[in-house]
């Protein structure tokens, strides 16, 4: 009887720190909410500007020129355990931009991209599998959220996470 209670709680604690592992791997990684988060850093190319008090929350304001970046850096980590990159975007008055979500490796923006292009005057969740992005399984530092080839009015991103 005495092996048996022994092996009952060895294999109950081993399923116990298997879930544990499980639900530590599935919590969202909060890159902004209200304020970037501990270890994200701005490393923008666009006028940015965060915090801005809107209806009850602060996103990050975001306008350029062609081609400049809001850009978040963090030291790399490895984005196993995630499946999707989740933020809320506002087009601000106009609405329309061309915006390309990339992610960074080794200081440099991985080739895919996802387009995004966010209504005027209303928040949208935006859900992008890292698959679209070729994030699955690597180590990242950061995230850009970069104008095309033509200059982006304002527009606001908040809840930036991965999931």
């Amino acid at each position: 009887m005495r092996k048996l209670s022994i092996f009952f709680a060895a294999a109950c604690a081993l399923l116990l720190s298997i879930s544990t592992a499980q639900a530590q791997a599935q919590a969202p990684m909060v890159v902004y909410d209200d304020g970037l988060q501990a270890g994200w850093d701005n490393w923008s190319w666009a006028k940015v500007e965060f915090a801005v008090p809107i209806g009850g929350a602060k996103p990050i304001k975001v306008e350029g020129d062609a081609w400049s970046a809001l850009a978040l850096h963090h030291a790399p980590f490895s984005t196993k355990g995630y499946s999707n990159l989740v933020f809320y975007m506002n087009g601000g008055v106009d609405g329309g931009q061309s915006v390309a979500i990339k992610l960074m490796v080794a200081g440099k923006a991985l080739e895919k991209s996802y387009i995004v292009q966010p209504g005027a005057k209303k928040w949208a969740v935006a859900k992008i599998a890292l698959q679209e992005l070729d994030g699955v399984d690597k180590l990242i530092e950061g995230i850009y959220f970069q104008a095309q080839a033509a200059p982006n009015k304002p527009y606001y991103v908040t809840r930036i996470q991965f999931e």
